[in-house]
């Protein structure tokens, strides 16, 4: 299934009924990491390839696992595509995303913003998000960011984009699944729980900004293969850490996240630096959501969520 972030937004109760759908066909875990680690390959691969477009694309690096494996793969592909990135101030994704885009020998643009132009986007993003009632310093932080992307894509013509959204859920990368009993239920639920703040979000900016976004990570091939996936794999601490990778230093990756991903991107030729990067949301890793408490505090605001409810009533 493919997600169309315009007018055809899938409905939250066919999203449910695929999710369930989906967890009823799923196999039995497979034990063999290696033979996971293939599978996931093979899979993702093929999710980028079915959905690759024929004219230029873009594809929005942060300079994470996730954007840079998709950069990565489209490559391999031979896609037609450039790279964008945006940022506030010393934005960490800025940073990666250079590292990631001068390994991989891709085109790569970047926008660093003024704290003005900041507050500019961060006051679009919150019309937009008005209507669908996700006007949160993490919903309008994630906007603003796409928005200032997408901006700098236009010049080149460039409408539609690859993204990262699904990754977290099937592969296990937020601390949840870290502290969840059962990695595998968590990745359903969260899996399921998306609809409500991160399709609808992406939904609403790609119908106001004219843009198609593609998310090969929602694949349904994918995801089944994701899932049967033992959590063991997906999250690593100490004691599996000397199993898996074959080493006696049982700290280094205690409690790492979306391990099987990352190998799985070592393998295929993404730089150690960049697979083994620790998750950064992009309201972070742009600085945005520094920019969000500057302005609230300039604006005498006590705390963002209270500066950004000042702006709502503007609209």
């Amino acid at each position: 299934m493919e997600l169309w972030f315009d007018d055809n937004l899938i409905e939250e109760e066919q999203w449910g009924r695929t999710v369930e759908r989906l967890q009823s066909e799923t196999g039995d875990f497979i034990e063999d990491e290696t033979v996971c680690r293939a599978l996931i390959t093979k899979e993702l691969v093929s999710a980028v390839k079915q959905r690759m477009p024929q004219s230029k694309f873009g594809i929005f690096l942060s300079g994470g696992l996730d954007s840079s494996l998709l950069t990565l793969i489209a490559q391999q592909l031979k896609g037609q595509f450039i790279c964008y990135t945006a940022g506030f101030g010393e934005a960490k994704d800025a940073a990666f995303a250079r590292k990631a885009a001068e390994s991989l020998g891709v085109e790569w643009k970047l926008k660093l913003l003024t704290i003005d132009e900041v507050e500019t986007y961060i006051q679009k993003a919150v019309a937009i998000m008005k209507p669908v009632q996700l006007v949160d310093p993490v919903s309008v932080g994630v906007s603003a960011v796409l928005m200032a992307a997408v901006d700098l894509a236009r010049a080149d013509g460039v409408t539609t984009f690859f993204g990262g959204l699904g990754a977290e859920e099937i592969f296990g990368g937020y601390h949840r699944h870290v502290e969840a009993e059962d990695v595998h239920e968590e990745c359903w639920r969260g899996l399921k729980a998306m609809w409500g703040k991160d399709f609808v979000r992406d939904a609403a900016l790609a119908k106001a900004l004219g843009i198609t976004v593609l998310t090969p990570f929602l694949d349904e091939k994918l995801i089944t293969a994701a899932m049967r996936v033992p959590g063991k794999y997906k999250i690593v601490d100490g004691a599996q850490k000397s199993v898996i990778f074959g080493t006696s230093k049982s700290a280094d990756f205690a409690g790492e996240r979306k391990v099987i991903l990352r190998k799985a991107a070592e393998e295929l030729g993404l730089v150690k630096e960049i697979a083994w990067r620790k998750k950064s949301a992009a309201q972070y890793g742009s600085s945005f959501d520094k920019a969000l408490e500057k302005l609230a505090k300039k604006q005498g605001c006590k705390d963002k969520g209270l500066y950004l409810k000042s702006i709502r009533k503007a609209f």
